[in-house]
């Protein structure tokens, strides 16, 4: 298939007309917003496809920050770090990628590279001598080093204010990244600490962020059931049609034969919204929808106040909003035994515009599919 209708498959459904009007100002800013998500110049998107794309959205949900992770081009991703913990790294990759192997021999890196399970290769790279182009911090960087300068002489309060409420936290001694671990449903990026014990648990997104999570366990029997349903053509305006690989299939409308971009799964359970965004860590987690600044920091009579965006801390901030989780289940040949569908739990505005779906994308309900 060529690249650029993959490309327009993949990203279709965020279009209003169903595909990107160039002669549209608002189609064209969304156009370069894609890209920026990206990490893609524009000449760079003739090289991509969606493989690539699903690792690294793989490797998002693993806890990667995704300012470090570029798409250098179909097969080929460059993950940055810092340059003492490259191998730490690489051992770490091998365990969070299911079926992924080492090349020590691959041109390019002294260290070789992660081959992920689709031959998507994943060099890690220092991040110090990336040019600059990466030479800002990270998200976490920005925050845990703008806590801990002003922690270093003794405990403080912390005071995140956003835009919508604030939190505090008392008697701060060190700010520590954590979000590495991700063990039994963890979401917690970053720690606060009061001498040893953890007074507070920070789930960091970009301002411009719009995943929650890849949900591949979590709804892997959920998807399956679709599937079954699909087969045994249950629902009037979406069904499944064969490919040319053996077990996998694509969405299409039955009406008028044409493929769909995927599906839209709306109204999920209260218990797993809550274990979607805040996760299971102790104490429970506090999302801050924020890209950090050095600006956005002052320190006064031992309170630091950190200006933040939106703060979420409990499912009514998020009910309503823009923010409310639902379940897109799209297009991924790699995912074998999905029969070719991936599920990813994002932001309700990246599939919808108000009230309106964007593009081919079909809504259904939650209890329509278990």
């Amino acid at each position: 298939m060529n690249v650029i209708l993959k490309f327009l498959e993949h990203y279709s459904f965020r279009f209003p007309k169903g595909y990107p009007d160039l002669n549209d100002f608002n189609d064209k800013k969304l156009m370069y917003e894609i890209l920026d998500e990206l990490s893609l110049p524009l000449y760079e998107i003739l090289e991509l496809d969606e493989s690539a794309q699903d690792i690294k959205d793989e490797l998002i949900a693993a806890g990667y920050d995704e300012n470090d992770i570029v798409v250098k081009s179909s097969k080929q991703i460059r993950l940055l770090s810092k340059g003492s913990e490259r191998k730490t790294t690489m051992d770490k990759l091998l365990q969070d990628l299911p079926d992924s192997k080492l090349d020590i021999n691959f041109k390019g890196s002294s260290l070789g590279a992660i081959i992920a399970n689709d031959g998507t290769a994943i060099i890690v790279k220092p991040k110090e001598k990336q040019g600059g182009g990466s030479a800002g911090l990270d998200n976490e960087d920005a925050l845990t080093n703008g806590i801990n300068e002003y922690a270093s002489e003794g405990a403080i309060d912390v005071v995140f204010e956003g835009n919508n409420q604030s939190i505090s936290f008392n008697n701060v001694t060190l700010a520590k990244q954590v979000g590495a671990d991700t063990a039994g449903g963890k979401k917690s990026d970053v720690a606060l600490y009061s001498n040893d014990n953890i007074v507070g648990n920070l789930s960091l997104k970009k301002s411009n962020a719009s995943m929650w999570e890849s949900a591949d366990r979590r709804y892997k029997a959920l998807v399956n059931s679709l599937v079954t349903k699909l087969l045994n053509n249950e629902f009037p305006n979406v069904g499944l049609r064969s490919t040319e690989k053996e077990g996998i299939y694509r969405l299409f409308d039955p009406q008028t034969k044409i493929d769909i971009s995927g599906i839209v799964i709306n109204n999920l359970p209260d218990n797993e919204n809550e274990s979607i965004v805040f996760g299971t860590d102790e104490p429970k987690v506090q999302v801050v929808k924020h890209t950090f600044q050095p600006s956005d920091f002052s320190f006064n009579d031992g309170v630091l106040t950190i200006k933040a965006g939106t703060i979420l801390t409990s499912l009514d901030d998020i009910e309503g909003t823009e923010y409310e989780p639902i379940l897109v289940i799209r297009h991924d040949v790699t995912r074998t035994a999905t029969k070719g569908l991936r599920p990813i739990v994002y932001n309700k505005n990246f599939a919808y515009k108000g009230d309106e779906i964007k593009g081919s994308l079909v809504p259904l309900d939650y209890n329509q599919v278990v």
